[in-house]
């Protein structure tokens, strides 16, 4: 993906939450054709790169939204196609990026990507016991500031709320 693939995604996020006009080539986008176009993100594990790159390079707290949400859809779906390594690696990715940007997001970027940490919790809890360390990871955002001690607790809600699903 690049800047002006981005830009494209945060124009579509753009029409499908806010209703803001959008248009390809002189054309009208609805909302409804901006979702189908938006969802193509959630077809396929090889998408998983462009979301994480949407996340970190996007200004767009709409186009994180789509971002995090896709990657939940694709963890749960495609789970056993990842190796052990690799769900541990995304688990880590998301929980860094919730450190380092969580203050910063809008709640809904933010419920969404601790959705996706104690979803990826929950399905790997007996792959690794790394999966299991998730409450002693969230004792290091108790323990920093009064942002990251909601988040942790955020963390720690959503997570009993995920193991209850079953």
């Amino acid at each position: 993906m690049d800047a002006q693939q981005l830009s494209q995604v945060e124009a579509l996020c753009e029409t499908l939450y806010t209703g803001a006009s959008s248009t390809d080539n002189g054309k009208q986008i609805s909302r409804s054709e901006a979702q189908n176009r938006l969802l193509s993100l959630q077809s396929s594990a090889d998408y998983i790169p462009q979301c994480q790159y949407i996340l970190d390079n996007s200004s767009s707290q709409y186009a994180r939204l789509v971002a995090s949400n896709s990657l939940t859809e694709l963890i749960t779906k495609h789970w056993n196609n990842f190796t052990v390594p690799q769900r541990i690696d995304i688990r880590n990715y998301v929980l860094g990026y919730l450190a380092n940007q969580g203050p910063s997001l809008q709640d809904f970027c933010v419920v969404s990507l601790i959705k996706l940490v104690c979803r990826i919790t929950k399905l790997g809890w007996f792959d690794d016991p790394t999966h299991r360390e998730l409450a002693d990871d969230v004792t290091k955002f108790l323990q920093a500031t009064v942002d990251h001690c909601i988040l942790g607790l955020k963390i720690l809600n959503q997570l009993v709320d995920e193991l209850n699903i079953p």
